[in-house]
């Protein structure tokens, strides 16, 4: 689901106000800003990680606007993304304001969070009339549902939404992402094609449309999408990158490689292109070549990598050194392997053809398991 309001923060405008809300604060200056501004400002800071900041542009505005509505929903709004659940609730009951539609969506959100659902679904519906059904409040309320993983009220707010807005592009691509995410996938391919059908250069449908034809196995599909991406950004490295898995897929050892390799040149420790570089070239029995990208990989891998990452890794470790006629490093990545993992069958089957004469080399419980097979 894309970020709505990356555009407004992308925009000249909110650039501008950026620049005279930082240029003051590096000198230490006290300008005027409107509550609106400042309300968008916190958001931008929050949004980029970057809490402190967004606290510090809530008290300036709130010393500048004492009391005032919209910077105290944007505080309770604020501490409420942070699972500050009693503190926002304690400010939304502080503001009083019965006529304002974010604050009955601020109070929607409170009880949606706490699991009240039909309290939810009474807030929302308050703000959802006082916006005299504003396309960007049901927008709001239908994000929030999916943020949520709620799909069956998320349903439900779109079919509302679809009858009051049948043309709005933004809740005909909701609908198709409801369906990507919840497994619909024939009604999320025709939906992304019915939206490529008036905006074939949205990268974005073509990534979706992408992942499902993957998800799919029918790789030569998904690859045709990633390439359109390229096609229309040259620059967007994820597109590139799954190209290559479809490629890796469709066992195009060769083409698969030299995509890895260009995209190692922007990130040369990266552990997983490491990997893929050093297991295309495996594939392609180029032994002497893919060593080098595999104890490469042993080295960059991290904490978060798992025992099977680290058994797939040995093996190939183990395989090349043997075919390149290196025993003794085979024998040695090969029982790193089987201590992590004394039942797998590949590394049994190489364990068996290097056991000859080295039963020495190899654990008990290792060769007891090749002797079952």
């Amino acid at each position: 689901m894309k970020d709505d309001s990356a555009s407004y923060f992308e925009s000249q405008e909110f650039a501008e106000l950026l620049h005279n809300y930082e240029e003051m604060i590096s000198e230490g200056n006290s300008v005027y800003f409107d509550s609106s501004d400042l309300v968008n400002l916190a958001e931008y800071y929050s949004i980029n990680g970057e809490p402190d900041k967004s606290d510090a542009v809530i008290e300036y505005g709130l010393n500048l606007h004492p009391c005032n509505s919209d910077i105290l929903i944007s505080k309770a709004g604020l501490l409420l993304m942070r699972g500050q659940n009693a503190e926002a609730r304690v400010i939304s009951e502080s503001i009083n304001d019965i006529d304002n539609q974010e604050l009955a969506y601020l109070r929607g959100e409170l009880e949606f969070a706490d699991g009240k659902i039909d309290l939810a679904e009474h807030w929302f519906n308050i703000a959802l009339n006082m916006s005299d059904n504003d396309p960007g409040m049901l927008n709001d309320i239908i994000v929030k549902y999916m943020d949520g993983r709620r799909y069956d009220l998320c349903q439900k707010w779109l079919d509302r939404a679809l009858i009051i807005s049948p043309d709005s592009r933004n809740f005909i691509e909701l609908q198709a992402d409801l369906y990507f995410d919840t497994g619909q996938t024939e009604a999320a391919i025709e939906w992304y094609n019915h939206l490529l059908d008036e905006f074939a250069y949205d990268t974005y449908y073509w990534e979706q449309l992408g992942r499902i034809w993957y998800e799919r196995e029918d790789y030569t599909q998904a690859m045709e999408c990633f390439e359109y991406i390229e096609a229309i950004d040259p620059e967007y490295k994820p597109a590139r990158m799954m190209e290559a898995s479809c490629r890796l897929q469709m066992e195009q050892w060769e083409e698969a490689y030299l995509i890895y390799k260009e995209l190692l040149e922007d990130d040369p420790s990266s552990s997983t292109l490491l990997y893929y570089c050093g297991r295309c070239l495996f594939e392609l029995e180029d032994y002497e070549n893919a060593l080098p990208y595999l104890l490469k990989t042993y080295e960059e891998m991290d904490e978060e990598a798992t025992r099977d990452m680290y058994v797939e890794l040995y093996l190939l470790l183990a395989s090349s050194a043997y075919r390149l006629g290196n025993k003794e490093d085979a024998l040695a990545w090969l029982n790193e392997g089987l201590d992590l993992d004394p039942n797998d069958t590949e590394l049994l089957n190489l364990a068996a053809k290097l056991i000859s004469g080295n039963k020495n080399d190899i654990s008990e419980k290792s060769e007891n398991n090749i002797n079952d097979l």
